[in-house]
């Protein structure tokens, strides 16, 4: 197969890896919106009965955090594949797109090292919660599992990153263009 080929085989490879997480990041984060529209339902909820009968709804403080945790992290893995952190493109215009190249690359990885500590430290928090036995105060509701949850989600950020990795890295060896931004 000519070098011609091979990249244009190689190219659509990366597209389709892009594509399918761009796919899964946005159900990830549609599942996120999901629970932040039933946290502010709840909380619309509990705020009429507070007016209208004097009666909070018991609970909907006990859940906001862990949903507001969940809904968060959800969002991540999108803005990571979408390419919607801040970019600062200085090297590119001074210097040329081939540094450019490189520092998105070294971005990406060091954004992916950053990623790990991060969805270590919430692995390590929800061990920690799930030892101590952890409830929520009015409803006593185990609060590990929401945290495991939170630490997978973001383990699945790590995921996306490290194909943001391979992408940059495969678009500084010319093998594979795509934009900045994402847009499925």
């Amino acid at each position: 197969m000519p070098a011609a080929e091979a990249g244009n085989t190689q190219g659509g490879v990366f597209q389709r890896l892009e594509r399918a997480g761009l796919a899964a990041t946005r159900a990830l984060s549609v599942a996120g919106l999901i629970a932040l529209m039933v946290l502010a339902v709840m909380t619309l909820l509990d705020g009429l009965a507070r007016w209208l009968a004097n009666q909070p709804i018991e609970g909907v403080r006990d859940i906001g955090g862990l949903a507001i945790a969940l809904a968060v992290s959800c969002c991540i893995p999108v803005g990571l594949m979408e390419r919607s952190n801040i970019t600062i493109r200085v090297a590119e215009s001074m210097v040329g797109p081939m540094l450019g190249k490189v520092l998105d690359a070294l971005a990406a990885l060091l954004v992916a090292v950053v990623m790990v500590a991060l969805a270590w430290q919430f692995t390590v928090f929800a061990g920690k919660i799930a030892r101590a036995n952890e409830t929520t105060w009015i409803l006593h509701i185990p609060t590990a599992p929401f945290w495991y949850g939170v630490a997978a989600i973001l383990w699945s950020a790590v995921a996306v990153q490290c194909v943001m990795v391979v992408l940059e890295v495969g678009r500084l060896m010319g093998r594979f263009e795509h934009s900045h931004r994402a847009t499925g």
